[in-house]
């Protein structure tokens, strides 16, 4: 039977979520709680900026939202109880906000089976993280509260941990140019953790912080330590990609190492990661469902002998991307 899934906060993960699960079998979402009025979320749902506007019928049906003939019930609190979740298999909290401990298992008790949340969090707080291709064969059903990392973690993490094995890494540095999101300013204002973010984020490089090692860090423990890293949030609405620099044990050279992600990416992370021989700009990978692509023309190497510093980039579709591993999750 297919999992009754609710999704906490309709924004664009959770609409991405949405419409990925109306294709795949295995979860259904049958209840959507956000504070927004039931026609905001019908229109937001059924028009989008970067992905389109969606191929199916979307209505109000008394409150709920009908989609496709589907009725998916609506409601509107500013924190879940067992009203909104009575019900439910699977709960995704996709607001961002009431991520403590006490507040996800709070949820449990109120009848789910499982909560996901989509973004990092601390060590903890969460039963474990799960980033698809990198440690999903360690998910158990002793899991109940579960951190699905977020959508640059899921692009570095699977070619980190696939390089790892062959070379083994002694220390790195990520850079993530990224797409402005909601969590910036559209105009010059306050911010209220940093005052980057305050800027104008259609206007600015805006450089800052990444989460996405919190969830690295707990997926790949082996590599903890050894890399660090930053984001620049740029003016584009969608696609963002990686920088990784690299020191590397051992000889090293581009063909070697393209060639050792190609196989991955046609083996064991068929589907996590795409190898691409094309000039690629951030527009060609908005609606690829892929963790990654791998830029095959942009990796260089210095050095050999004992050590060799490597360059690679990747590219990722940081809503669609991301969300296609979290559909996959919620399935497992």
């Amino acid at each position: 039977m297919s999992s009754r899934i609710l999704v906490n906060g309709f924004g664009r993960v959770g609409r991405a979520l949405f419409r990925i699960l109306e294709q795949h079998k295995g979860a259904d979402v049958v209840a959507i709680n956000d504070p927004l009025p039931a026609e905001q979320l019908a229109y937001l749902l059924k028009y989008d900026t970067v992905m389109g506007r969606l191929a199916t019928e979307v209505a109000i049906d008394n409150g709920a939202l009908r989609v496709n003939g589907r009725r998916v019930v609506l409601t509107h609190a500013e924190q879940l109880s067992a009203r909104e979740v009575d019900g439910c298999d699977i709960v995704v909290n996709s607001s961002g906000r009431n991520n403590t401990r006490d507040n996800l298992e709070a949820i449990l008790r109120h009848g789910a089976k499982r909560v996901v949340v989509s973004k990092p969090l601390a060590a903890g707080v969460c039963d474990r993280t799960i980033l698809l291709g990198v440690n999903d064969q360690q998910l158990s059903a002793n899991d109940r509260i579960l951190s699905a990392g977020s959508c640059t973690a899921h692009c570095y993490a699977p070619i980190l941990k696939t390089l790892h094995a062959r070379w083994p890494i002694r220390r790195g540095y990520m850079m993530t140019v990224h797409a402005y999101t909601s969590a910036q300013n559209i105009v010059d204002g306050g911010h209220p953790s940093d005052p980057r973010r305050g800027r104008a984020g259609a206007q600015n490089i805006v450089p800052t912080t990444t989460e996405s090692l919190t969830a690295f860090e707990q997926a790949v423990p082996e590599l903890a330590g050894r890399i660090t890293g930053m984001a620049q949030r740029v003016p584009v609405a969608n696609g963002s990609n990686v920088e990784l620099v690299l020191e590397l044990e051992g000889a090293a050279a581009p063909a070697e190492i393209n060639a050792h992600l190609r196989e991955a990416a046609e083996g064991a992370l068929k589907g996590i990661l795409e190898y691409s021989t094309d000039p690629l700009v951030s527009a060609d990978v908005v609606g690829n469902p892929h963790s990654a692509v791998l830029d095959s023309l942009l990796t260089h190497c210095m050095g050999g002998g004992q050590t060799t510093m490597a360059r690679l980039l990747a590219w990722y579709d940081n809503e669609w991307g991301y969300s296609n591993r979290l559909a996959e999750l919620l399935t497992r």
